[in-house]
């Protein structure tokens, strides 16, 4: 019976892992396209420092940092891009937040934690 909790810690930490990187993949393509949109130069860069730093202090430098910059010029792609982007970081968000949940059940009911 203890191998089969192990077995449900390994893929709830395997579902921790592949949504965090989702998540942080999503967060990066949606500063990128955001960045484009209000003019800012390098906005690869843009978001790679959003989803870099120390408790996502990028991010939150970042926000500070584009209230300079209104939105320039946004096409209905771009804006449909914006909206897939977040539907898709919800989910990532989602399916990490329930491989946490499997991984601490897991662990609770086999006596280990």
């Amino acid at each position: 019976m203890g191998r089969l909790y192990i077995v449900f810690v390994a893929a709830g930490a395997a579902a921790v892992i592949v949504g965090s990187f989702f998540c942080v993949y999503q967060l990066y393509l949606l500063v990128r396209v955001d960045a484009e949109c209000r003019g800012l130069k390098h906005p690869k860069l843009w978001g790679l420092f959003a989803v870099t730093g120390n408790g996502q202090s990028g991010l939150l430098l970042y926000l500070i940092g584009r209230r300079k910059y209104p939105v320039l010029s946004m096409t209905e792609g771009q804006r449909s891009l914006i909206e897939r982007r977040k539907k898709r970081f919800g989910a990532g968000l989602l399916f990490l937040t329930a491989g946490a949940v499997v991984c601490v059940l897991s662990m609770l009911l086999s006596g280990q934690f």
